[in-house]
């Protein structure tokens, strides 16, 4: 009897651990990152291998001929940016380096156009493998933002559905990045589907609130809070929406909560009303790297707050923070939140986590918190 015992406690430990190192931790690298000035400027020289099981580069295109296209040549090609980004996987051959193909920036029309022609659809797949294979990279990662019809829909699992052949026929990684709003999962998504036939889904469970409100929210609120006065707005949350995925039919063990390691800012109407739900005249002032209004990377916060220019609340209700500045307000995840967001991974049966994205961490150590605070914190907890 005691020998059984300890055969069922050692079974059920090596299948804990087993479980543990299935976790994935997915991370997006902006490729125009190289050209952020002073302490922004990030390269593929500082990517740390073995913070991420998945790397994606970000982004490549689609044109109306279901052609590949590449984003950036002078940075893609001509620096060298594949061939490094690929060839992280001498120093960490455990990892796997994707290509994106898509983005907010690319648009809908193209790639419905594409998926909904067959011919089109079938060039666009073999275009894909060809270019993987051409640049070495081990799979594609589809942001196609967003599908909205009922054709859009279908033909969308068809692409997937033929990658899928292709991708399993050549030993590719196949994934998504999907929306986080209820009001685009159900016109967008076959889930069921793309469950069966992706390798993972990658849910962007970020840019819940942002300076095209009226008023002040956090950027990825893992719960709803009292300044979430509609049905719509209570919805707006890391845990409904990754519960709205699961009910909707996808494998928990397929979805990655997307993480972000920046925030969303905003120009407050009065610096005296400053809390949650506050009125705004339109988005903060860009940060000193990222230079675009209504954003801030970690980097920026964190030095920032570092040089007494940011007042901190933590949120308790959605566990993240906002931080204010005169009429400046801006909301994100630290430490601490990112840290309750990996324990919800796993207390909660998911698959991993999806960073947006490396290049906007504290990776140069400039905060005192060791390089990349947020991708180590994930890591640790994660793992």
């Amino acid at each position: 009897m005691q020998c059984w015992w300890f055969i069922l406690v050692a079974c059920v430990a090596f299948s804990n651990h087993v479980q543990i190192e299935a976790y994935r931790i997915v991370c997006y690298f902006q490729s125009w990152a190289v050209y952020r000035p002073s302490k922004g400027y990030y390269t593929i020289d500082n990517i740390d291998p073995s913070l991420c099981t998945h790397h994606i580069y970000a982004f490549a295109g689609v044109n109306s001929n279901g052609e590949v296209t590449i984003g950036d040549s002078y940075s893609d090609i001509d620096l060298g940016g594949y061939s490094k980004f690929n060839g992280m996987r001498n120093n960490n051959p455990s990892i796997k380096t994707m290509i994106a193909i898509g983005g907010a920036s690319a648009g809908s029309q193209t790639f419905s156009k594409v998926v909904n022609d067959a011919s089109k659809r079938s060039a666009f797949v073999n275009n894909i493998v060809n270019f993987i294979k051409k640049y070495n990279f081990n799979g594609v990662d589809i942001d196609w933002e967003f599908p909205s019809s009922s054709s859009d829909k279908s033909a969308f699992v068809s692409l997937i559905k033929e990658l899928r052949t292709q991708f399993d026929a050549n030993g590719y990684v196949l994934s998504a990045a999907v929306s986080a709003d209820v009001s685009t999962i159900d016109p967008a998504y076959d889930v069921p589907a793309l469950s069966q036939y992706l390798d993972f889904i990658n849910v962007m469970t970020y840019d819940m609130h942002g300076y095209w409100e009226s008023k002040t929210g956090e950027n990825t609120p893992l719960y709803s809070g009292p300044s979430d006065t509609s049905d719509y707005e209570r919805t707006q949350n890391v845990d409904y929406a990754m519960k709205y995925w699961v009910q909707k039919g996808a494998a928990k063990s397929k979805l990655n909560l997307g993480m972000a390691t920046y925030g969303n800012t905003f120009t407050l109407q009065s610096a005296s009303n400053n809390g949650l739900g506050a009125p705004i005249t339109g988005p903060g002032n860009p940060g000193p790297y990222t230079e675009e209004a209504g954003e801030l990377a970690y980097n920026e916060i964190c030095e920032q707050h570092n040089a007494g220019l940011w007042t901190q609340h933590w949120n308790e209700d959605q566990k993240c923070i906002y931080a204010v500045h005169d009429n400046q307000w801006v909301g994100f995840d630290n430490i601490a939140a990112v840290k309750i967001k990996a324990q919800y991974i796993k207390n909660n049966g998911y698959g991993g986590a999806m960073v947006w994205s490396i290049d906007m961490d504290d990776f140069r150590n400039t905060c005192g918190d060791g390089n990349y605070p947020l991708l180590n914190t994930i890591k640790t907890y994660i793992a």
